[in-house]
């Protein structure tokens, strides 16, 4: 009668003990998942502060850039006769970003003198941008007449 009484307490504690054990195997599942979505987590949070970093370093090159182009800008109206107090004033105004979302007069077809004549009158109007963006576009320009009439060479190519 033992045995079957001892039969009997297994059976019925059987499924009580296997009730009692079931919460603990989800909580071992979700650890892992826990420590995964952690993990993606800080990944998340490394690659954001990296692309913050990134731009801050963009930014502060841009800035450089922005220098170094502005001091060719005084160059150029110095060596064009402006005075460099007058230079800086004029360069200082450019803006590489307003720039390219303002509209560029053509300098095709133009001659030298129409083209000084546009470059004056933007600065008389204390248009700087203006005159800035016609400087660089007729710069830009002369290099690329000088390019077309420089002989190509084709280096070892035996053309």
């Amino acid at each position: 009668m033992k045995t079957l009484a001892l039969g009997i307490a297994v059976a019925l504690a059987a499924p009580a003990a296997f009730a009692q054990q079931q919460p603990q195997q989800p909580q071992q599942h979700s650890q892992p998942v826990q420590s995964f979505e952690d993990l993606r987590a800080r990944e998340g949070e490394s690659r954001v502060k990296a692309m913050s970093r990134a731009q801050q370093q963009g930014y502060r090159d841009s800035l450089a850039d922005l220098d170094k182009l502005r001091t060719k800008l005084a160059d150029a109206w110095k060596g064009m006769g402006m005075s460099p107090e007058g230079a800086k004033l004029v360069a200082d105004a450019y803006d590489p970003d307003l720039a390219a979302r303002s509209h560029h007069t053509s300098l095709h077809g133009k001659s030298d003198q129409e083209i000084a004549q546009l470059m004056q009158d933007a600065i008389k109007e204390k248009k700087y941008l203006k005159a800035n963006q016609l400087l660089i576009d007729y710069q830009r320009q002369k290099l690329a007449l000088n390019e077309l009439s420089t002989p190509q060479t084709l280096g070892n190519s035996g053309l």
